[in-house]
């Protein structure tokens, strides 16, 4: 049973990688410091073993590479809809300022740690006894 391959979200920083067990439609929310603005942005995924869709992006000033066009404000929020299917792999390079907490279906799984690196989030399969093992 242990050597069960599973559909898994696979977060990796620098030299940690951790498996968490994927559901038929998680939510992956990545929520960081823009470095130029020093405002929030949230990004949202839809996550399935077929893949990461960009499902929403929040942001709240439009400089350095921020969107300039938007579907609606939610409070102090620019909100961008999407449905754009990325792969099963995406990355982000992160500096410390941008302070990164990565939470699948609302639970924190990762607090980026005081060092600049790439986020590498990938789609797979596993078995048990990896994510059992992997699971940080």
């Amino acid at each position: 049973m242990l050597f069960f391959p599973v559909s898994v979200i696979g977060i990796e920083f620098n030299d940690t990688r951790c498996y968490y067990f994927l559901s038929s439609n998680s939510t992956l929310e990545i929520d960081y410091t823009h470095s130029v603005s020093l405002t929030k942005v949230v990004d949202t995924y839809r996550v399935s073993k077929d893949g990461i869709y960009a499902f929403q992006e929040k942001w709240q000033e439009f400089l350095a590479g921020q969107p300039t066009n938007f579907d609606y404000r939610a409070g102090e929020f620019y909100v961008k809809n999407l449905n754009i299917f990325l792969g099963k792999s995406w990355e982000y390079w992160f500096i410390p300022v941008n302070n990164a907490t990565v939470k699948l279906d609302g639970k924190v799984i990762f607090i980026q740690p005081k060092e600049e690196g790439i986020m590498k989030i990938e789609i797979r399969r596993a078995p048990i006894l990896v994510i059992i093992s992997r699971r940080c």
